[in-house]
């Protein structure tokens, strides 16, 4: 348990300024004789008496009686703090769920002293559930915020104690799991991972995941499961066609290594062969699509998927990856439903700069755009000097205008052309030094609407956001997009430089996605 709140320490650090409870995550914890009964013996029937007034329940699940303390304030963990974790919290924080690493609850057992004051402050002060959009011109599906009346019973019962009146063996179930894809038709596993660990190592690995197709279909649900969530810093998924087979299998047989290495896109086939259709990063569930769209795919047709692994010393002894790719393809009933053909859809890409040059009280050799760029190129290759260039022309930017960003807060933005169609879905990216993001669709005109907007932003949850409402993109339609990179999120001991859009763990983008569908 110390090791586990160690690793939440980071997490803890970015509630909203001004909870009312200090947390001090890698102290001591211990479980109060008075607040928990004792584990079930087959022996004997364990009964811990915490005060006079008390009430008895029989969990469901074993033959363990528990006597505890009534709360002042009349609120049950069985009654009413269990259904909202099971509801709210769990499909995330059991099994490989995306809150793992932060914090387990398998079990009224994981509920210690310190958890249950930890999970009251992160749900009053709206940290969790992750939610990280503001209220803004456009709702989604799927919003997870708790209203005030939930957040009110769990703040109640940690006053009164957090006593638990179940055994503390009563599991915590999930109404789902993490991965809600329903049917899954492939489950296609990497080969195992597990490049050279160095210091603030990056490494950019692509497989192809070969589900072995033998006849036409269309793909309406997938998603990416990492499994070594400690180095897996995010993921690309394309579609390729079967033409592009052989160069994909060359380019796998031309690295000794498992794959080969890879940055930007797949590293192989023309455009028409292969089509990216999803990024993934921390946070992220399944892109389920719409009952009547999905991606055309044919016999021999296949994925490649693309890792960015990031290794760190402490990172050194973890097992190779061994990442997971879920499928799910259209069956005959869906197909009969839309007529036997779905709707495609587009994956269009609206990037920005991404420029934070040094402090005025930083100085170096990389403190020089230049030959940051230089290093940069060294390190990651041609691509990674490419796209920070190419983006700076493209957004009518230039260095001068980021001269001045040179204490607390750097931001750049962008205007693009949208792409025509249906939004299905709006994503937003950036890395561990971001601020905000905002997407605004037709800015500075009567017509301006913010799509989205993160005013905080948080690299631990990067949701797909699903309109309530059709909102369809027409011919000449503007997209905005604005980041914002807060200089204190950069640890002390990092060598002085000029920070410029790359896809390392220590550089910085601003990169979003919507998806579309066609009108």
């Amino acid at each position: 348990m110390i090791s586990q709140n160690c690793r939440r320490a980071r997490w803890g650090t970015q509630i909203a300024v001004g909870a009312a409870i200090v947390l001090t995550a890698c102290g001591p914890l211990t479980n109060s004789d008075d607040s928990t009964s004792a584990p079930n013996s087959a022996a004997s029937k364990n009964t811990t008496t915490i005060d006079p007034t008390t009430s008895i329940t029989e969990n469901a699940a074993s033959t363990t009686t528990v006597e505890v303390a009534r709360p002042a304030s009349g609120i049950s963990f069985a009654d009413e703090v269990l259904p909202i974790l099971e509801t709210n919290c769990a499909s995330c924080h059991t099994a490989n769920g995306p809150g793992t690493a932060h914090l387990v609850l398998e079990t009224a057992g994981d509920i210690s002293d310190f958890d249950a004051e930890y999970i009251a402050a992160v749900v009053d002060v709206g940290y969790m559930p992750p939610w990280p959009a503001d209220d803004g011109d456009v709702a989604f599906h799927g919003d997870r915020r708790l209203d005030d009346a939930t957040r009110a019973t769990m703040a109640s019962w940690v006053e009164d104690g957090g006593i638990l009146d179940v055994d503390p063996d009563t599991p915590i179930i999930a109404p789902r799991g993490p991965a809600a894809l329903g049917e899954v038709d492939a489950t296609l596993t990497g080969e195992p991972y597990k490049g050279t660990v160095d210091n603030d190592s990056d490494d950019y690995r692509c497989q192809i995941y070969d589900p072995e197709l033998d006849a036409s279909g269309f793909l309406t649900s997938y998603g990416f499961e990492p499994d070594q969530t400690e180095v897996v810093h995010h993921a690309l998924l394309f579609h390729v066609e079967a033409a592009a087979r052989e160069a994909a299998e060359a380019a796998a047989s031309s690295n000794p290594d498992i794959g080969w290495a890879c940055t930007g896109l797949a590293g192989f086939g023309s455009a028409g062969e292969t089509k990216q259709i999803m990024s993934w990063a921390p946070g992220q569930e399944p892109t389920v699509l719409p009952d009547d769209v999905g991606i055309a795919v044919a016999a021999g047709d296949f994925f490649v998927v693309q890792i960015h692994y990031h290794y760190e010393p402490e990172t050194a002894d973890i097992p190779p990856d061994e990442s997971t790719l879920l499928l799910d393809f259209a069956d005959d009933v869906d197909l009969a439903a839309a007529g036997g053909l779905l709707d495609p859809i587009d994956l269009t890409l609206y990037l920005g700069p991404a420029e934070i040059p040094c402090s005025t009280s930083e100085t170096g050799p990389l403190c020089d755009r230049d030959v940051a760029v230089a290093k940069l190129i060294e390190e990651q290759g041609r691509f990674a000097g490419f796209v920070g260039n190419a983006l700076m022309a493209t957004c009518g930017a230039t260095v001068a205008d980021f001269a001045d960003m040179t204490d607390g807060i750097a931001s750049s933005s962008c205007d693009h052309p949208a792409q025509p169609g249906e939004i299905i879905s709006i994503w937003g990216h950036e890395h561990e030094f971001g601020s905000s993001f905002k997407m605004t669709l037709n800015p500075d005109s009567p017509d301006e609407r913010v799509l989205l907007d993160i005013p905080r932003w948080d690299f631990d949850w990067q949701l797909n956001y699903e309109p309530v409402e059709q909102i369809v993109l027409q011919p000449g339609d503007t997209i905005r997009v604005e980041c914002e990179w807060d200089r204190s999120k950069i640890p002390d001991d990092a060598e002085p430089r000029y920070i410029v859009w790359s896809e390392g763990t220590n550089d910085e983008m601003c990169y979003s996605q919507i998806i579309t569908r066609p009108t």
